[in-house]
């Protein structure tokens, strides 16, 4: 299974392409890499060292890909900083699209978190066009990405059907896997506190179903990169995007809680990522190596409940 991985890469920690690769290598992919930035550490850090590749330069390389006739099964495509170089890769994705129909493309439109966008806002226009392109196969966007791409803001369990059925049917998206909901469980009309949930819809299916997933009280980067990197190889191999879902959150599950265990174990204390603060930062990285026997686990561990 070839698949190529258009997204940020640092020398330092695990976001981006340093989150995906590896897990995805375990799991039996070859994995092609076209780097978007070139950074030291992640931004989360305060400081930070490195460069942006423009998007001719990501076409130079991607040329090259095309002159030793690579052909790829799926395509994951996540942190791309400005307009230029995502239009670059959206040519470049439509292009294996075009070639090969049955390549799996999943789009996590990386734009922002908790009500903050961290990429330059020329990129919105451009991932709209990409979403409405009608050859992407599934994207990870969390909310306020959604409220970006679909420029409607999301605040009821009504909205949040209306932006679902919006992307099925204008932008033709098969499946939407929304990774975190910031909606209260009254907005959604459920009874679970404490809780982050997880949605997903596909276009044939008949209702949207919610994951309820318990909060940890701490902040951790790439687990979006993980997210789908690992959604990706399930939705590959299993063609069910629900159990994939659940899968892939059991795992992430697994994967926090042992990244949080092995950082009090080493410190003999509870550490809490805080943006800005390079020591918690830097204890909060992803286990990512250590946790190389958790990716190809089976479990599901949540329940299904229709929205």
């Amino acid at each position: 299974m070839q698949l190529l991985s258009i997204q940020s890469h640092v020398a330092h920690g695990y976001v981006g392409n340093k989150a995906a690769t590896f897990p995805l290598q375990m799991l039996g992919w070859n994995v092609d890499v076209l780097n978007t930035v070139n950074f030291s550490n992640h931004t989360g850090y305060g400081s930070v060292h490195g460069e942006v590749v423009a998007g001719d330069k990501l076409a130079e390389i991607y040329a090259g890909l095309c002159d030793i006739n690579v052909q790829y099964d799926a395509l994951l495509t996540g942190y791309i900083h400005g307009a230029s170089s995502l239009a670059a890769v959206g040519q470049m994705c439509k292009a294996v699209k075009r070639s090969r129909p049955q390549c799996l493309w999943l789009l996590d439109p990386v734009m922002g978190d908790d009500g903050q966008i961290y990429v330059s806002e020329d990129v919105i226009p451009v991932y709209r066009q990409l979403v409405h392109s009608g050859l992407v196969d599934v994207i990870t966007p969390n909310q306020l990405e959604l409220e970006l791409l679909l420029d409607f803001k999301i605040t009821s369990r009504d909205d949040l059907r209306r932006a679902l059925a919006t992307l099925h049917t204008e932008h033709q998206i098969k499946h939407v896997v929304i990774s975190s909901l910031f909606l209260s469980a009254q907005q959604l009309g459920l009874e679970s506190k404490g809780c982050f949930y997880c949605c997903v819809s596909s276009k044939d299916a008949d209702e949207p179903i919610l994951f309820e997933i318990p909060k940890l009280d701490s902040y951790f980067t790439g687990v979006g990169d993980l997210f789908s990197a690992l959604l990706l190889d399930r939705l590959f191999r299993l063609q069910d995007v629900v159990l994939a879902t659940n899968q892939v959150q059991s795992v992430m599950s697994r994967v926090l809680a042992k990244t949080q265990r092995m950082c009090v174990e080493r410190l003999g204390g509870t550490v809490q990522g805080k943006l800005g603060d390079a020591t918690s930062m830097k204890e909060c990285e992803l286990r990512i190596v250590e946790c190389r026997d958790l990716y190809h686990l089976e479990q599901t561990d949540f329940r299904a409940v229709q929205l």
